[in-house]
């Protein structure tokens, strides 16, 4: 009802606030297709430091540039998830509730700042129903005398996050960012592509679907550090001095962190919007305020593409990435991102987005592949895309997993089905 009303309903385009107030661009002039995946305006717009302005009017002076207008946005998800057999499905609310405020700083610095409240991503065993027996033992639904409850799943992900980075324009081509972030990963801090490197820089909800990155576990989760970058119109180059942990890091500052490498180059190719990168994550550092501190070990690479263009009148975005954890040396010395002596872990992943009502529906085939731990697991997401306007996005999709459960038979408990409505006030 919802999908069919707004289509007669919602003809004038709205804009995400913050960044649109600020710049007087609707949403459709930074975002490919709908938020949050890029085109090349909004890359330009981010990589230099969220600092372009519009009419807005601005409070001007000797070494001050600065809109009159604190410019904040509230961004909500709302989700239903429904998922196996012997499941009656979870109302997710509020699954992310942010205020999100950014813009310009000054004339040559820019800013971004995310706070928020979980609970945040309900894990996929949301809404299913457990059973035991008398001694406490998994049974079946259908056991006599099985005693059952409801997983509410997203007790264990709630609490506050905080996400903030100060982006400083150098020369027109190098820029110097701090930044610390609780669940995005270290791309938070410079990321220009969709394909999953910065976990909510990505061009559908289920991140694990299609990221190989999202995967692996290598472009999520905390993240403190320092990127220091060159960039184009067609080129970017990032390296990040960083700790894969959010908030106050006990560690030298100066050589005494990990390091992560970032490379994309971004050409228009016969009127295509292209892209082909790399990334690399390595180091050991030590955690602690005294010796002996506890040591942190990161190892990991990965190669993605994208490309966006329009097939006849509806605009097609396809996404590809591969990565990869190598096992640990030694039991002594883990890669954080993978525990293994024996094995290193890789993924796969594709997606396909096809508008085909431009501007307000679009279509997407997803496929995740993870080989990890001597098992494969792989996903494959359908789903559809509507937007109510530019700034409120309604997403139906659903997830078939060829996981197998301890007896090695399908465990269709990891398939589900979500509907969200995400949307920027």
């Amino acid at each position: 009802m919802l999908l069919v009303c707004s289509t007669f309903f919602s003809q004038v385009a709205n804009a995400v606030p913050a960044f649109a107030r600020q710049t007087d661009v609707p949403c459709a002039g930074c975002h490919f297709q709908n938020f949050p995946a890029l085109n090349s305006f909004g890359r330009n717009f981010r990589a230099n430091g969220y600092t372009l302005t519009g009419s807005q009017k601005k409070i001007e002076g000797d070494d001050i540039s600065l809109p009159a207008t604190l410019n904040a946005s509230i961004i909500t998800k709302i989700r239903y998830q429904k998922q196996g057999s012997d499941n009656r499905g979870e109302i997710q609310w509020p699954d992310e509730a942010a205020l999100l405020v950014g813009g310009r700083l000054s004339e040559d610095v820019g800013f971004l700042m995310e706070l928020g409240m979980g609970p945040q991503e309900a894990d996929t065993g949301t809404g299913a129903i457990s059973c035991v027996d008398g001694a406490g033992a998994p049974v079946a639904i259908t056991a006599p005398g099985a005693i059952c409850k409801a997983d509410t799943g997203s007790g264990d992900a709630t609490g506050n996050f905080l996400s903030t980075k100060i982006h400083f324009n150098v020369t027109d081509n190098i820029a110097v960012i701090p930044f610390s972030t609780d669940g995005l990963g270290v791309g938070y801090g410079f990321e220009l592509l969709n394909t999953g490197v910065q976990r909510s820089q990505r061009p559908i909800e289920n991140r694990k679907g299609f990221s190989a990155g999202q995967m692996l576990g290598t472009a999520s989760g905390g993240a403190t550090g320092i990127a220091l970058v060159y960039h184009t119109d067609e080129l970017f180059v990032n390296y990040t001095h960083w700790a894969p942990v959010w908030g106050n890091v006990d560690a030298e500052p100066m050589g005494g962190l990990v390091h992560y490498l970032r490379a994309a180059y971004m050409p228009s190719i016969g009127g295509w919007d292209m892209g082909v990168g790399f990334s690399m994550i390595s180091g050991t550092m030590d955690v602690g305020d005294v010796d002996p501190a506890t040591e942190v070990m990161v190892d990991s690479w990965g190669i993605d593409a994208q490309a966006q263009g329009d097939v006849g009148d509806m605009p097609l975005g396809v996404y590809l990435s591969y990565g990869a954890t190598p096992k640990s040396p030694t039991s002594g010395a883990l890669n954080a991102y993978n525990a293994s002596t024996v094995d290193d872990s890789t993924a796969l992943g594709f997606v396909a987005k096809l508008g085909v009502i431009p501007g307000k529906t679009q279509v997407y085939l997803g496929y995740g592949s993870l080989d990890k731990d001597a098992k494969s697991v792989a996903d494959l997401t359908i789903g559809v895309q509507h937007m109510v306007d530019q700034n409120i996005k309604l997403e139906l999709y659903n997830v078939s997993s060829d996981a197998e459960d301890t007896t090695g038979a399908d465990d269709k408990s990891k398939d589900y089905t979500m509907l969200m409505l995400f949307a920027g006030f």
